[in-house]
């Protein structure tokens, strides 16, 4: 029993260590935030952050590798829907990311790291090319601009709705991202 204790503790130990640096970086990039600024806002001392952190560098890092390997898994039904129910797999990645509307928003935002943005946008990269030229009839390298233009479009109307605190329903703005990748400004009509 007392196991359980220390797991729940460490958890919440770490939760409020992440938290304390995404609100940090609300305001500031991650290189100008210090190990006590992160202590003091989530109350622990500078032993307990390295403990299971090097730097906030290192944090940030772990932040976004949980984050990357949970949209991944989101993404992977959607890739495989797309011939079927591309809706629904989508619908579900918006809500993961409503679920994590904090980190999202930081990490997403122009402040944000370029890294994470970059790897939000390349995670499914191949798949979605190598799916997407299965059906249709097209150069790898039309293939890669087409991909290039959706998963950036997505990740800009993603933006738009977390800055706008998710006033729409997901399912909505899932819609949206298909409509508008599949037939651009015309689907709007």
């Amino acid at each position: 029993m007392p196991g359980k204790k220390m797991d729940a503790r460490v958890r919440y130990t770490k939760m409020m260590i992440r938290q304390s640096l995404l609100e940090l970086m609300r305001t500031k990039s991650v290189a100008k935030i210090t190990v006590t600024e992160i202590c003091e806002r989530a109350g622990i001392n500078r032993a307990t952050f390295y403990a299971h952190y090097s730097d906030p560098s290192d944090l940030l890092q772990k932040i976004e590798a949980e984050l990357i390997d949970d949209i991944s898994r989101q993404t992977r039904p959607a890739i495989a829907a797309l011939g079927g129910d591309l809706r629904e797999a989508l619908t579900e990645i918006v809500e993961y990311i409503r679920a994590n509307a904090d980190a999202c928003r930081v990490l997403l935002s122009e402040s944000g790291d370029t890294g994470f943005q970059n790897q939000v946008v390349h995670m499914v990269e191949k798949q979605f090319i190598d799916h997407w030229r299965s059906l249709n009839p097209t150069s790898a390298e039309d293939a890669e601009y087409i991909y290039t233009y959706v998963a950036i479009g997505s990740v800009g109307v993603i933006r738009k709705w977390l800055d706008e605190d998710m006033v729409k329903p997901s399912a909505e703005i899932a819609e949206l991202i298909i409509r508008l990748s599949s037939g651009g400004f015309s689907a709007l009509g």
